[in-house]
């Protein structure tokens, strides 16, 4: 195993909605990271594949949610946070949206092996616009992955905190 199960901050609780309005997927749900002080990351755990493969998917997720592709969002989203997601759409109304990352870095900050499932926390940090012309926004976000310990499922989006 992984050693010891331990818990990171609201990783198991589905995240609260927050006073954060902005653009990137996710924006609104809140929370402020609390940042561990000491990694924990088994010898085994191709920490590197795994941030990389994060940038992939927080990409997708944000063409998903500028196009507004319910679809696409299930399949990386955990139910709590779908519908957490799906209130921001429809709260954001019609209007297009284009949001450019720049400068997109991820790093695994902590690997949790519970009962039922895994938790993998990504720190992701660079910058982010929706509006073109105008300086792009500090983007500093730690997404909380989580995949079952059963069965072929994918890693999916369990919660976003906002890091202070």
């Amino acid at each position: 195993g992984w050693g010891a199960p331990a818990q990171p901050q609201n990783a198991a609780q589905p995240m609260q909605r927050g006073s954060i309005i902005g653009s990137r997927i996710g924006s609104a749900v809140g929370g402020v990271a609390a940042l561990p002080t000491q990694a924990r990351i088994p010898a085994d755990f191709d920490a590197a594949g795994f941030a990389r493969n994060a940038k992939d998917q927080f990409m997708a997720l944000q063409s998903a949610n500028d196009a507004r592709d319910l679809k696409r969002l299930r399949d990386y989203l955990t139910p709590d946070l779908f519908a957490q997601v799906t209130q921001d759409l429809a709260d954001r109304g019609d209007a297009p949206q284009t949001t450019e990352v720049f400068g997109l870095e991820a790093a695994v900050l902590d690997v949790t092996e519970e009962a039922d499932r895994y938790i993998v926390s990504v720190r992701f940090t660079g910058s982010v616009r929706s509006e073109p012309g105008v300086a792009p926004d500090a983007l500093d976000e730690v997404w909380h992955l989580t995949k079952s310990r059963t069965g072929s499922d994918g890693w999916v989006v369990a919660g976003i905190e906002q890091v202070a």
